[in-house]
């Protein structure tokens, strides 16, 4: 007798439900059982989908970077005017969201990687790819923006790309101690006056 297909839509609801516990609580702190209670799926049912709770938190992190790379391209595609400016507004938009929200500590991907990206060979794998591909993915951006002629050229895509991301890194944890959005409204706005093109009128 064959095995039935898994269904994978109860998979994907019990990845997005473990992204909002790990964000919350961090890793270390969110325990099997309240996995499986905020989920609602049984142990053996976990356990059909995931290998243990490290996997479980590697496919998290995998899941949620197809996320969030879906949302971003959806929402700039929907915005007008240059690419820079695109970039703000869906900055800005996440600052918002932390506004709304200070409970939700901030990225997955920087959590994770400040809490267990030492944890093991799995962790650190994963964790290294996902912080590649933003680190590429921004770096891209800054090509566009480059070629429109609003970010500056004395420097490469790849070193903007790194300046974005490293120090929205830091003032994420900033945040943290702060208990406010401001250092992550403070970064942004020293940010662009870094990286923005120079007024060819002076």
């Amino acid at each position: 007798m064959t095995r039935g297909r898994r269904p994978e839509h109860s998979r994907e609801n019990i990845l997005e439900k473990g992204a909002e516990l790990f964000a919350r609580n961090g890793y270390n702190a969110t325990g099997l059982k309240e996995i499986l209670e905020t989920c609602e799926v049984s142990k053996g049912s976990f356990y059909n989908f995931f290998e243990n709770k490290e996997q479980f938190a590697v496919e998290i992190i995998n899941h949620h970077k197809s996320i969030e790379f879906a949302r971003w391209e959806e929402q700039m595609a929907a915005l007008t005017g240059t690419y820079l400016s695109k970039i703000q507004w869906m900055i800005n938009d996440e600052i918002r969201k932390y506004e709304e929200d200070l409970d939700c500590t901030g990225c997955l991907l920087a959590n994770l990687t400040g809490e267990v990206s030492q944890a093991s060979p799995l962790f650190s794998a994963a964790i290294r790819a996902s912080s590649q591909e933003v680190l590429s993915s921004i770096e891209e951006d800054m090509l566009i923006c480059q070629d429109e002629g609003t970010v500056r050229k004395d420097l490469s895509a790849r070193e903007l790309a790194e300046m974005i991301w490293n120090g929205w890194q830091g003032a994420l944890l900033q945040l943290k101690v702060e208990r406010s959005a401001e250092p992550l409204r403070r970064h942004v706005t020293a940010l662009f006056k870094l990286i923005e093109a120079p007024d060819p009128k002076g």
